[in-house]
């Protein structure tokens, strides 16, 4: 199995439907997700809880479950392990508000 077959936070094997984070506040209709999607709400949940991308935004974070495709390079290192999707005219499955403890 390859490392862009597995979750970026708990490296459980990806299915066929992966879970994206959005700022609720940015979320337009492209997501993209460096590392890579999530395998899990759990995983999804726990990213907008610990990520300082979504922690320093201080807003909802939306989650959206998508089909999984093959991952690109978003971030230009020669390697496919980023995520982007288009979630334009889809409902999150749910929303958590992040904040940073004082």
């Amino acid at each position: 199995m390859r490392t862009e077959d597995l979750c970026q936070l708990c490296g459980t094997p990806r299915t066929d439907i992966v879970f994206v984070l959005a700022p609720v506040s940015q979320v337009t209709t492209i997501v993209e997700m460096y590392g890579g999607a999530v395998c899990s709400l759990r995983c999804a949940r726990l990213t907008a809880a610990v990520c300082p991308h979504y922690i320093d935004g201080g807003s909802q974070v939306a989650i959206y479950a998508v089909p999984r495709h093959k991952r690109v390079d978003l971030v230009g290192c020669d390697l496919d392990n980023d995520d982007e999707y288009d979630v334009a005219g889809l409902d999150p499955v749910c929303a958590v508000m992040v904040t940073r403890d004082p």
